[in-house]
């Protein structure tokens, strides 16, 4: 795997990242991160988590670990990786996964579900360890790339019908807990350049759910 240190990109190891991993009470891995301001501004307010942000785009990934090395935050780590090229090792690695707005084929595989993807996600999380994923794409306000990805009108009966339910049966040991409208004016306190863009945009659903993988 490579990892974004600083202004380098230097290769980390399955092995290497359960050691880091270990030192930690408890570990978050953010998919589809983006810029990964998410992670630097959660691992400022929590020490004692580990925050790993995965995204395919190196580049997007500088700015805000240049920042981590800055403020010596040990306690991030930024993977320049998409869900599908993440090792299949990395397995029951994380007490919580989530998957903020995602874009792209990351929006793709939450919202039209493979069992491929669904394992892949699930299998990061420990048992007992916690999904959380927000929605909020529009057909109607990124039409090329709703087409592109042939994504649904978003309502609370496709998420029940089509998101939830591909989890459950796909993974057999996903139960949702909670699903919730998620009000826009919130979005600032996420903490991602991306729902700070669509706080103060045209106003659209945003959907949070919240998953529970069983022992």
């Amino acid at each position: 795997m490579k990892s974004v240190k600083g202004n380098k990109t230097v290769d980390i190891s399955v092995e290497d990242l359960r050691e880091v991993a270990a030192k930690y009470a408890f570990v978050h891995i953010d998919l589809g991160t983006g810029d990964g301001r998410f992670v630097y501004e959660s691992a400022l307010r929590d020490p004692n988590t580990l925050y790993i942000g995965a995204d395919p785009v190196e580049k997007q990934l500088r700015e805000y670990s240049v920042k981590s090395v800055r403020k010596k935050l040990d306690n991030t780590v930024f993977l320049a990786s998409s869900l599908e090229n993440l090792p299949i090792t990395i397995t029951e690695m994380a007490d919580k996964v989530s998957v903020i707005l995602p874009w792209g084929s990351l929006l793709g595989q939450i919202v039209n579900p493979s069992k491929e993807a669904v394992s892949k996600i699930v299998s990061l999380l420990k048992p007992s360890g916690e999904l959380e994923i927000v929605l909020g794409y529009s057909p109607d306000l990124e039409p090329s790339e709703s087409d592109r990805l042939e994504l649904p009108e978003l309502s609370e009966e496709y998420i029940e019908n089509g998101v939830v339910r591909a989890f459950e049966t796909l993974s057999g040991t996903m139960k949702l807990i909670k699903m919730e409208l998620f009000p826009k004016e919130r979005l600032v306190d996420i903490g991602s350049n991306w729902a700070k863009k669509l706080a103060f945009g045209k106003p659209r659903q945003i959907y949070r759910l919240q998953l529970l993988k069983s022992l």
